[in-house]
């Protein structure tokens, strides 16, 4: 994990021509003094704001997470924004009028797109004191790294953002996790069989060198904290000999690095 302090502006200029789910998730330090002033302005006014672009249907949602305080990783950053995507898109623009030449364009069309979407929310307030609260939630936090991720596979049981979120950090020795995440016997036994609200894989889509940073992420998602530990049932072990068989074991796989336990504190689409 030395290099996981790592932030790439680019890659949302990146142009694909297929369509994927792709979030960009953005990991800051916030001091515990200012904790509750900026947690309040991320909620009540941009939170606000992304909800409309969530409604507009510039993107699928806008999550906003804290982490435990007695996670792994909390030391390093504090708080988690996940900005989803709609499929194929690689960035939330109400109005994406055709390529970007550079990342100046990007934020450019984006302050062009808050703009509009503020006045739909706060037609009240004015730019400058909209200007004040921004400059007030920057100074509040520290962004560690940003990070672009491809979603490979997952389930939702419960149609809304659970509360709680295990993000386990990981490095996989061979493409097997992937295509284990993609074969629809395992996804269909892993959903019976895991005790997870919800479950998420993806891929980290960004240049990664050397054994020295992770380069994959799942999420397991519980909508209440007490089902964290129960765990789920097994399963049959005529799947699991044929998973095995296919990819062979979880420890041949890949090895998780870190899991930071997060809790919900916003969801764009849920609120």
């Amino acid at each position: 994990m030395k290099r996981l302090l790592f932030t790439v502006f680019t890659i949302f200029i990146v142009n694909i021509s297929f369509s994927q789910q792709r979030m960009w998730v953005s990991f800051y330090k916030v001091d515990e003094n200012h904790r509750v002033e900026y947690e309040t302005l991320m909620k009540d006014v941009f939170g606000k704001i992304m909800k409309q672009r969530v409604e507009d249907g510039c993107m699928k949602n806008w999550i906003f997470r804290r982490v435990s305080n007695n996670s792994s990783m909390s030391e390093q950053f504090t708080h988690m924004t996940i900005d989803v995507y709609n499929d194929g898109a690689t960035n939330y623009l109400c109005n994406d009028e055709g390529n970007l030449d550079s990342f100046d364009d990007l934020v450019m069309k984006v302050n062009q797109d808050t703009e509009v979407i503020r006045k739909k929310v706060f037609p009240n307030q004015s730019k400058e004191v909209f200007q004040i609260l921004n400059s007030l939630k920057n100074s509040a936090r520290n962004i560690i790294y940003r990070t672009n991720l491809v979603q490979v596979s997952g389930f939702n049981k419960i149609g809304k953002t659970p509360k709680y979120a295990i993000w386990c950090f990981t490095k996989t020795k061979n493409q097997n996790y992937e295509k284990r995440h993609s074969d629809k016997d395992w996804l269909n036994a892993a959903k019976k069989s895991m005790g997870h609200d919800a479950w998420y894989s993806f891929k980290r889509d960004e240049p990664v060198t050397g054994t020295k940073e992770w380069n994959y992420i799942t999420i397991d998602a519980f909508d209440n904290e007490n089902e964290i530990y129960k765990g789920g049932s097994p399963m049959s072990s005529k799947t699991r000999d044929m998973i095995i068989k296919k990819y062979g074991t979880g420890s041949s796989q890949r090895e998780i690095w870190k899991r930071v336990k997060t809790e919900l504190i916003f969801s764009a689409k849920d609120n």
